[in-house]
């Protein structure tokens, strides 16, 4: 595949991955919310502290796919192993770390407030999907490092064959 068409793919996908994160966030989650609002009246005053923790959730991702179109531009002009491509990817690492330690400190205040309030408003598929979620930030975490560490030494290679020439 040449380097513009895969340049090209990549872009699209991030687009599309934003465009449904966007829907997700701001559609389907405040929709899900007022249905659960619907079935448990009592947990009324948890809608919007945890609408807009999702919505907080929902900045390191996006700045992950901020630095994922830089990587593409990168790529695109050239550049796919340079420390600047090293360095996002070690930013979409932390990001995806922070975003893990948000959801587990949300998942434990949400769990303490329904145990002190008795509200049954924590079904036990919200820890179990949260513990999912959990494990997918920490292998894109594990993955950005690898591959941050990977196109260190590929730029270091490339440095030394510039540097023979």
């Amino acid at each position: 595949m040449q380097q513009k068409t895969l340049v090209s793919w990549l872009k699209a996908i991030l687009v599309l991955f934003g465009l449904l994160f966007a829907v997700l966030l701001f559609l389907v989650v405040p929709f899900m919310g007022q249905q659960a609002i619907s079935r448990t009246k009592e947990a009324a005053f948890l809608f919007w502290p945890c609408l807009v923790f999702i919505w907080i959730l929902g900045i390191p991702i996006c700045l992950m796919l901020r630095e994922a179109w830089h990587v593409c531009c990168r790529i695109g002009a050239g550049r796919p192993f340079c420390p600047d491509n090293a360095r996002s990817f070690v930013a979409i690492g932390q990001y995806s770390l922070l975003d893990c330690g948000l959801l587990f400190f949300g998942n434990v205040m949400l769990a303490a407030i329904c145990l002190l309030r008795r509200l049954p408003v924590y079904p036990p598929a919200v820890p179990i999907f949260s513990l999912l979620l959990i494990f997918i930030g920490l292998a894109v975490a594990v993955a950005a490092a690898t591959l941050s560490h990977l196109i260190y030494k590929a730029s270091d290679l490339n440095e030394e064959n510039q540097l023979t020439i």
